[in-house]
């Protein structure tokens, strides 16, 4: 299993209501049991937001998932996907990247710096 963090940022404090509320009723092709997420890879989603305005994703995957490869081909599963990602990322967007991010996805990957589930040798505890 892998574990990644990523951070993005809402727009504005609308957004992050907005926000809360869309995931109160995320689409069951997106996060239901035979969903997008599983098909891509994803065990577990964590979001937290960081006020005002910061979000931090937290993900856990089975070994093959790689972000970049598997969140760009997840759009092209139903329409329903590409319809959410629209709605974070699109015309009027809810999200933006945070300054600085270069990456080519718009949630910024972050280094992982500690884990106490790991000990000194990198085994697990």
């Amino acid at each position: 299993m892998k574990r990644f963090g990523f951070s993005i940022e809402l727009t504005s404090t609308e957004a992050v209501t907005l926000y809360k509320t869309l995931h109160r009723d995320v689409p069951q092709q997106i996060a239901g049991e035979h969903g997008v997420l599983k098909e891509i890879g994803l065990q577990r989603m964590s979001i937290y937001l960081l006020p005002p305005r910061t979000l931090f994703m937290q993900v856990e995957a089975n070994d093959e998932f790689d972000p970049l490869r598997d969140f760009s081909r997840a759009l092209s599963f139903h329409p329903a996907v590409q319809a959410w990602d629209d709605q974070m990322h699109g015309d009027n967007p809810l999200l933006k990247r945070i300054a600085g991010n270069q990456t080519e996805l718009n949630w910024w990957r972050l280094e992982q710096v500690y884990d106490w589930s790991v000990d000194a040798a990198g085994q697990q505890k």
